[in-house]
């Protein structure tokens, strides 16, 4: 990286990417290219074992990761940190610690603690994860990998106070870190800290306004904190407030204009703030927006975002809306049982919940039928559970792949194929960005492959 910042904040958020080299500007070009030529012989060097972990043949990179030790031992601990990542991806945890721990013993390096660290907390042996976590952070305060797996451990282990001090000592090193900032903000709500909430938000949006890691989950959590502490303020911090989250849903609106279902939560959620600063023509307002964009939304809501919007929805009156949205959700999310959990205590839908479970229970059948090759009752299964849910992703995706493999050994194999059209048609509203996408597209070709061989 070539750049004129040498701030301690920008530095420190630059090297969290981990490059080759950091220089700042003016540039000494000797330097330049004797960093470059540096750069460029060991990329060429270690790209057989980084083509081969791309392809994940984690045992063959293992072969090279020994041969190109042997035979440039200029390189040997490259090799070495290449290595313990095959050992890891392959689940050779003990080969994996017991390398790292012969590292640390001769001498302490901040990646071979981290992967002690990490090898304790796949084997669950959580004290010594934590011990050595909190031994990496004394010797690098400002390798902030270890920050961030110590608060997880905290967090799982049901200490969301510790994980977030340790959080903010991070976020104090290292503020531009957006992750990091998003990740604090959600422990500090949880923590009911809602100043540490804000901030940490605030900063988000700051730093990610243009970033590819932005979301609108940053900017609508932003505005509920503040609407939140400008109940308890003055005249003069409470128009501050109100001219901040104001900004916020500006920034909403432009940042994420091209996305329907961002601009209908931000709708949402700027006609719940403006009820807490109990200016109904504009609570009007935006309801009116709101109810305009979602007949428009053309991808799924998730569980959380669902839960948030009905949950405003129903406080500001809305309860057709609400139970549309909730219904939806329960429909796309019905084996996520906290999403349920959380669902049953707003929907007035008494059938809602209790379909959602016999959904989960043909579903799950039909997964197990699928796993033991018994295509026939599996693709039963996910049809009573298709009744039930009928536009649901996954249960449609999943019934197309065993239609297909029945396909293979049935004699009336177009029939077959043309239910497997039938329920690739049921998918309607899936967005290129969702992760199943890809599934999607790759099983839509082949059911039509197959139906033009016949």
């Amino acid at each position: 990286m070539l750049t004129a910042e040498n701030t301690a904040a920008m530095v420190m958020g630059a090297l969290e990417y981990q490059p080759d080299s950091y220089l700042t500007k003016p540039l000494n070009i000797n330097i330049l290219k004797s960093r470059l030529d540096k750069a460029i012989i060991k990329k060429d060097l270690l790209a057989p074992i980084s083509q081969l972990l791309l392809k994940r043949k984690y045992q063959e990179a293992l072969t090279i990761c020994d041969e190109i030790k042997q035979n440039n031992p200029k390189y040997n601990m490259a090799c070495l940190r290449l290595r313990y990542k095959c050992l890891v991806k392959l689940k050779h945890y003990d080969q994996a610690l017991e390398l790292t721990t012969k590292i640390i013993n001769q001498r302490p390096l901040s990646w071979a603690m981290l992967g002690v660290g990490e090898i304790f907390f796949i084997k669950q042996d959580y004290r010594r994860a934590s011990d050595t976590f909190n031994e990496m952070i004394r010797e690098f305060p400002s390798v902030l990998e270890g920050y961030d797996w110590l608060a997880k451990l905290q967090y799982m282990m049901g200490q969301p106070i510790e994980a977030q001090k340790t959080l903010i000592k991070a976020v104090e090193r290292s503020p531009k870190a957006l992750k990091r900032q998003k990740l604090l903000g959600k422990i500090a709500e949880e923590n009911e800290d809602i100043e540490t909430m804000t901030e940490a938000y605030r900063q988000a949006v700051r730093y990610g306004l243009n970033s590819a890691f932005a979301h609108p989950d940053e900017f609508v959590k932003l505005a509920k904190a503040i609407g939140v502490q400008i109940k308890d303020k003055g005249l003069a911090e409470r128009k501050r407030l109100v001219t901040e989250a104001e900004s916020v849903f500006r920034k909403i609106e432009k940042r994420f204009k091209d996305e329907t279902s961002s601009q209908f939560r931000g709708a949402v959620a700027h006609a719940d703030f403006c009820s807490i600063i109990n200016n109904q023509d504009k609570v009007d307002k935006y309801l009116r927006t709101a109810n305009r964009l979602y007949a428009r939304v053309e991808e799924h809501i998730g569980p959380k975002e669902s839960i948030e919007i009905s949950t405003s929805l129903k406080q500001l009156g809305q309860n057709e809306l609400a139970e549309c949205i909730l219904e939806e959700a329960v429909e796309q999310h019905f084996d996520d049982l906290d999403f349920i959990n959380q669902a049953a205590k707003i929907t007035n839908n008494k059938h809602l919940i209790e379909n959602s479970k016999k959904a989960n229970h043909y579903s799950s059948q039909a997964i197990q039928h699928f796993k033991q090759k018994e295509y026939s009752l599996a693709i039963d299964c996910f049809s009573k559970s298709s009744d039930i849910a009928p536009n649901n992703v996954n249960i449609n995706l999943n019934k197309v792949q065993a239609l297909l493999k029945h396909a293979q050994g049935n004699s009336n194999k177009l029939d077959v194929l043309e239910q497997a059209e039938l329920s690739l048609n049921k998918i309607t509203r899936l967005s290129p960005k969702d992760p199943r996408y890809a599934r999607y597209s790759e099983l839509s070709r082949l059911t039509q492959l197959l139906i033009q061989n016949i």
